[in-house]
């Protein structure tokens, strides 16, 4: 999670799909990596804007509060049977990612400057959406960028924030679709709440 946790999404799923008495474990390890990405993704955008902790920690926070809990809450049950052993198990990071991400992040951060410039918050808000179906560091960085030459700092946090609900949205159906529905369920459901409940805070935040 502190890396990918779209990757880790990915490869789970597909393992889950291979064997379904993995699907219980294989869930709890994507939903850690998928909590873990807003930590990150607060830490990230608070580096290289200390201003945007404020109006980005409390969605932030609580995404990640209601994807752990259940994940706590898996883990205890699946502590309690025993597992099979992953077959397949590899790192899901590879070079080739590495640099198609250094690609797509100069594509977010000239987009960014552009669709500012013509569209105003409208077309950040677009980026960031469109920007979430692959990743949200690229707009993470992007925008924590822009908040230090003008871009106001709720505007940049309610863009992050858009492009995690998304990114989310996509494992959700990712997790479902490539694992079968236990999967499914016991992934995409955590995340919907979770998605739910940052984009609550963020409309009382950044109305």
């Amino acid at each position: 999670g502190l890396a990918s946790s779209t990757a880790l999404t990915l490869h789970f799923s597909r393992l889950a799909r291979s064997d379904a008495a993995l699907a219980p474990v294989l869930a709890t390890g994507v939903l850690i990596a998928c909590g873990t990405m807003f930590l990150r993704m607060l830490l990230v955008a608070s580096l290289l804007n200390i201003q945007l902790f404020r109006w980005l920690r409390p969605p932030a926070a609580l995404m990640a509060a209601l994807i752990y809990v259940p994940a706590l809450i898996y883990w205890v049950r699946t502590a309690r049977q025993p597992t099979p052993m992953a077959a397949g198990l590899k790192n899901p990071l590879e070079l080739r990612s590495a640099l198609l991400f250094g690609l797509f992040l100069a594509l977010v951060m000239l987009l960014g400057k552009a669709l500012r410039l013509g569209f105003g918050d409208a077309g950040i808000f677009a980026l960031a959406a469109a920007s979430g179906v692959a990743d949200v560091d690229a707009i993470t960085l992007s925008l924590a960028g822009m908040s230090r030459d003008g871009l106001a700092p709720k505007i940049a946090c309610a863009g992050i924030v858009i492009a995690a609900v998304i990114n989310s949205l996509i494992k959700g159906a990712m997790a479902l679709s490539l694992g079968g529905r236990p999967m499914g369920l016991r992934v995409g459901l955590p995340l919907m709440v979770s998605v739910l409940g940052g984009l609550l805070v963020g409309w009382l935040m950044y109305r």
